[in-house]
């Protein structure tokens, strides 16, 4: 069984990112329209209907329910698009052309990649309920309940039930992460795959996959909060720390309306970004993954 090499496949997909960033942009622009565009439409319905959604009206509730799913839709299409050219890009295989000014698919490997990612999102959430009910599980066995958080103390019985919740979410994630990063090149690549695929191909290397995931993503997600951190503190100003906390919190919410549009464009970016890292990195993972068995 070959083993992922991990400082390579970081170092690739950073190549990749900055050597071929015409081609990333030109597969990636309009899917992160699609995903921005949803996404702002959704909050925007959100934003101009909130006196109804405060007081409960089925009827908006329901708008917004149907907008929300829609949304994710679009996001799940536009990720499977990226990700399918992204990976013929890398391995080879049926790739787009070199130079791009518009790139868009809509054939089975793309549907079969929707398909996919839909699977895999109902596992997670479905494994972050088991942390949860773990977690609750402990607290409560441990005298505790999470409906009250500040009740919880210091003690033995505590500091285990805190442990054993930890432990919950980091086994949900690193099974979420050995599911996940594999899956795109797998689904493209072979013409029978799942989940179980997936998870075939990440074992014997797990902890490799946490640490490629982790380098390739956690940039993305400080340069995510950094924005989001300077769009709060320019709204709030010095007088931060004198807000109480739900002060705090309807202020930044206020802040983020605000800038929303330029949230969007940045939004997108990072989509752009995030999809030239991890899919690349993943592809070249997976062929390396499975040079053994070719």
């Amino acid at each position: 069984m070959h083993k992922i090499p991990v400082v390579r496949t970081i170092a690739f997909a950073y190549r990749f990112l900055i050597r071929e960033i015409g081609i990333v942009l030109g597969i990636c622009w309009l899917p992160a329209v699609m995903f921005s565009g949803a996404n702002y439409f959704t909050r925007l319905y959100a934003i101009e209907n909130s006196p109804a959604l405060a007081v409960n009206d089925p009827q908006t509730e329901g708008g917004l329910l149907l907008l929300t799913v829609l949304s994710l839709a679009v996001t799940l299409y536009a990720s499977s698009v990226v990700a399918v050219a992204i990976t013929r890009q890398v391995i080879g295989r049926e790739r787009p052309p070199g130079v791009l000014l518009l790139y868009f698919a809509a054939g089975r490997s793309e549907w079969r990649m929707l398909g996919t990612f839909i699977l895999f999102m109902l596992a997670a959430v479905g494994l972050i309920v088991v942390g949860l009910i773990i977690a609750n599980a402990a607290f409560l066995m441990a005298g505790t309940p999470l409906s009250a958080p500040e009740q919880i103390m210091p003690t033995p019985a505590n500091i285990s039930a805190w442990l054993v919740a930890w432990a919950a979410f980091l086994g949900a994630f690193v099974l979420i992460v050995q599911v996940g990063f594999l899956m795109p090149p797998a689904v493209v690549m072979e013409e029978k795959v799942g989940l179980r695929r997936a998870l075939e191909l990440a074992k014997g290397n797990v902890w490799r996959l946490v640490v490629i995931a982790l380098a390739l993503g956690f940039p993305i997600l400080v340069l995510v909060a950094g924005a989001e951190a300077a769009i709060v503190q320019s709204a709030l100003g010095p007088n931060a720390g004198s807000l109480s906390p739900i002060e705090f919190l309807d202020k930044a919410e206020q802040a983020m309306q605000q800038k929303m549009g330029a949230w969007q464009i940045f939004s997108a970016i990072m989509f752009i970004l995030g999809s030239g890292l991890i899919y690349s990195g993943a592809a070249f993972a997976y062929r390396a993954r499975t040079s053994a068995e070719q």
